[in-house]
């Protein structure tokens, strides 16, 4: 039997994804985005339907390189648009929503992801904005950044300032079982790492010692300590980071899940905790001042994220740290360039070959 992928050169594809997007950049101002996934009215939004939701007005500046750049933008925020589009359909389970991402994708295909928990107002309420003007003229009325894009007041770099959207897919994930509750000694590093393993008490220790002092709600009482622990982006860094040199900004893609010994789990984009972009300093604890951690119910190793509202984000007895890609298929508009043009090619392919 013939195999058909036979019938259509190698060569022909990549001339037609090539042209496909050669297509797409000279066409990549944006007018509308699709919101998709775990979300509860999923659709498309354009300049009218983003202006008629509540707007706000923030000044934001981050560097590109070593420039500085400064501008004004007046949007939504990313939070708002998702209460909204009604709510994020978070998994079942306490705080669910701390299992939710949204992947901001550009009509280049570029993406970055943002964690639920970092915008979510009861947690890192972050003021994460879809704009749609600004004063610099970037955005609406034929600027470089199409009719919106999304802005991250306190990145140091813009590399989470998704111009030209052509989607926000809201992502869950995966469930991890935990160990059935109980103190932790152990947890597994996994995922898109160089070196995985199993990290105790003692290579913790070893690989340098941060302290911060935080102050979190359990409802409406305050609660303060001072933990001493390695930064999560340490960790990570040690491990080794594993991304694609040929993926522009490549990182921003993955997130972080951590799972205590009770199954519960809470997600971080790594942009949130790289320091050239969110620079969260979000520490992986091993001790405390009230003692918690260190044979107190915390387990050896608890998550603290400086800053959050409530400690929902306060991972306690870590059994599990993976890094995964949040990444969704490149834009649509790819795909459609190239399937008519890839029929093109492979129907003059078969009149070279005398089969037409």
């Amino acid at each position: 039997m013939t195999d058909r992928r036979r019938l259509i050169p190698a060569s022909l594809i990549a001339a037609s994804v090539a042209l496909a997007s050669a297509t797409a950049q000279a066409d990549s101002l944006t007018t509308a985005f699709n919101l998709s996934g775990a979300v509860g009215t999923p659709g498309s939004y354009d300049l009218n339907s983003l202006s008629a939701l509540p707007a706000t007005t923030e000044n934001a500046t981050y560097y590109q390189g070593a420039r500085a750049v400064s501008d004004s933008y007046t949007g939504t925020y990313l939070w708002t648009l998702l209460q909204a589009s009604g709510g994020v359909s978070s998994p079942a389970g306490k705080n669910g929503i701390l299992r939710d991402y949204v992947v901001a994708v550009g009509s280049d295909g570029y993406q970055a992801v943002v964690s639920a928990g970092e915008i979510d107002p009861g947690f890192g309420n972050q003021p994460d904005l879809v704009a749609y003007a600004d004063t610099q003229g970037q955005l609406s009325n034929g600027g470089p950044d199409g009719f919106a894009r999304l802005v991250l007041p306190g990145d140091h770099a813009g590399g989470r300032y998704v111009s030209n959207i052509t989607g926000l897919h809201v992502g869950t994930a995966p469930a991890v079982a935990g160990t059935g509750g109980g103190l932790s000694n152990s947890f597994v590093l996994s995922g898109e790492v160089k070196t995985p393993g199993t990290y105790t008490l003692s290579s913790l220790e070893a690989l340098g010692a941060t302290t911060v002092t935080a102050t979190y709600h359990q409802g409406s009482k305050p609660v303060t300590d001072t933990y001493t622990g390695v930064t999560l982006w340490t960790l990570l860094n040690d491990a080794g980071i594993l991304t694609n040199p040929a993926i522009k900004n490549d990182i921003l893609r993955d997130y972080v899940l951590v799972t205590g010994s009770d199954g519960y789990e809470a997600v971080f984009s790594l942009g949130e905790i790289d320091p050239n972009f969110g620079n969260q300093q979000d520490l992986v604890a091993y001790a405390d001042t009230a003692g918690q951690l260190g044979g107190g119910p915390d387990g050896f190793a608890r998550i603290v994220v400086p800053g959050d509202y409530l400690g929902g984000r306060y991972v306690s007895n870590i059994t599990s740290i993976e890094v995964l890609s949040g990444a969704v298929p490149e834009p649509a508009s790819l795909t459609l360039v190239a399937l008519p043009v890839l029929g093109l090619l492979a129907a003059r392919s078969r009149r070279r070959n005398g089969r037409v």
